[in-house]
């Protein structure tokens, strides 16, 4: 028999926004391709609910146009033929995602994240042929699919809990776009996007992750802890994405049965690319803030957005040339809506 959704107002505010702000760099001055994410465990953010399916549909915008080497705003070298990207434009980043989530029972839960990554990069190619022009890739394509299982241990406190998150991110996603117009010097070979921006990283990454969270009763404020480990251990054509860590802390306050506000900051530490295709120029240290509001529609139905903003931003160089950077995101947005079955 379907159980309906068990739902305490503040549980589900925080559960409705876990904000972490991936971001991966690649290239000699890195495209950036960044997202802003809207983690929707929702057992793992304190909301409850019997055995059924759910699902989330959440859309992410970001455009990454700064060039930053450490911590430091700096600007794009001027062309001189070195066969370069200058990374003088954009990155324009959309993530429309469907999660699809299945409680076994009141332990055990089975995620399925199924991304569109849709993306918009331009750059200017320093040609050896000595005339700079301008490059871009456009595309709306599968990315890599996520699949997590998590386990909510018994607290025997039905205002607090703890579990675990475990899973395996899959090479579903594309790493054969190429950049338009090829480049002058070498017009009969496709000029390849950086592995950073394609669609999916090529390689197969393990999930490890660990949360907590608490309320009062009788309280507007709820509060929820959260970190993540990806780490990939099956790669392909000489590229393997860097291991990433993140760390959420949050709260939510009741303003109504209906409305929530929340409040996270965000953290992520990536190492950087390896392998012969990937740039030295990549991963990093951010810190993010993340402001949002919940608004309850049924007690089925949920729709939430937030504004993430960066605290901290350290993006790496590459050691052999420190002037080198990666493009980094001024603001983020992420919408979206929650149904239980």
């Amino acid at each position: 028999m379907k159980t309906k959704l068990t739902r305490h107002p503040v549980r589900t505010a925080r559960g409705l926004l876990a904000a972490i702000g991936l971001v991966a760099f690649q290239a000699q001055a890195s495209c950036g391709s960044a997202f802003c994410s809207v983690d929707t465990h929702w057992d793992a953010q304190g909301l409850t609910h019997g055995e059924g399916l759910s699902l989330d549909l959440h859309y992410s915008w970001a455009k990454a146009d700064r060039l930053r080497a450490g911590s430091q705003r700096i600007s794009a070298e001027a062309p001189s033929a070195s066969g370069e990207e200058l990374e003088n434009k954009r990155t324009i980043n959309q993530l429309l995602s469907a999660n699809f989530e299945y409680a076994i029972n009141p332990r055990w839960n089975l995620a399925v994240d199924i991304p569109l990554v849709i993306r918009d990069h331009a750059h200017t190619l320093d040609s050896t042929a000595g005339t700079p022009i301008d490059q871009s890739a456009k595309f709306s394509q599968l990315g890599d699919i996520r699949v997590v299982g998590k386990y909510k241990f018994d607290s025997g406190n039905p205002f607090a809990g703890y579990g675990l998150r475990f899973g395996l991110k899959l090479p579903t996603g594309a790493i054969d776009r190429i950049m338009s117009p090829a480049d002058p010097a070498d017009p009969a070979t496709p000029y390849k996007l950086e592995r950073g921006a394609q669609p999916g990283s090529g390689s197969t990454d393990l999930i490890l992750g660990a949360y907590r969270y608490s309320s009062t009763p009788g309280s507007a404020w709820s509060w929820f802890a959260s970190g993540e480990m990806q780490s990939a251990f099956r790669t392909r054509d000489h590229y393997r994405p860097g291991n990433s860590v993140t760390l959420t802390l949050g709260g939510g306050y009741t303003l109504s049965p209906a409305a929530t506000l929340l409040l996270q900051v965000n953290a992520l530490h990536r190492g950087r690319d390896g392998g012969d295709n990937a740039n030295p120029a990549s991963g990093g240290r951010f810190l993010n803030l993340s402001p949002g509001l919940s608004y309850t529609l049924t007690h089925q139905t949920q729709v939430y957005g937030f504004i993430q903003m960066p605290l901290h931003q350290y993006a790496n160089t590459d050691p052999a040339t420190p002037g080198s950077g990666q493009l980094t995101v001024p603001w983020s947005l992420a919408l979206g809506l929650h149904h239980h079955f």
